[in-house]
């Protein structure tokens, strides 16, 4: 198992517009295809948030062949899309995480 985790930094003053584009219509693009599944978007507290919050967004997927394909199949047309809608604005970084049992 594979989670797919995308760290975003939201100025304060595009929080709400930010989190209703991840719900409404990020998160449905993202799980279309099925291969990416179990969508967990999460709000990451840090010491300086006067001016931009911090969240995590994060999916499960089987292999990262898989992660591979969903990227090129949907990725890069969703990172696009944030582009075309904030700009700058947004600041993301990706990472590859695998399950590992205790």
């Amino acid at each position: 198992m594979i989670i797919y985790n995308t760290t975003f930094s939201v100025p304060r003053k595009l929080q709400n517009e930010f989190l209703s584009f991840i719900r409404n219509e990020y998160i449905p693009l993202s799980i279309k295809s099925n291969i990416m599944t179990e969508p967990r978007l999460t709000r990451i507290f840090g010491k300086d948030e006067d001016s931009e919050l911090s969240y995590a967004l994060e999916f499960k997927t089987s292999s990262i062949d898989t992660l591979e394909k969903w990227n090129e199949m949907e990725g890069r047309k969703l990172y696009s899309l944030i582009l075309n809608k904030f700009k700058q604005n947004i600041l993301g970084f990706a990472t590859l995480m695998q399950l590992i049992d205790p």
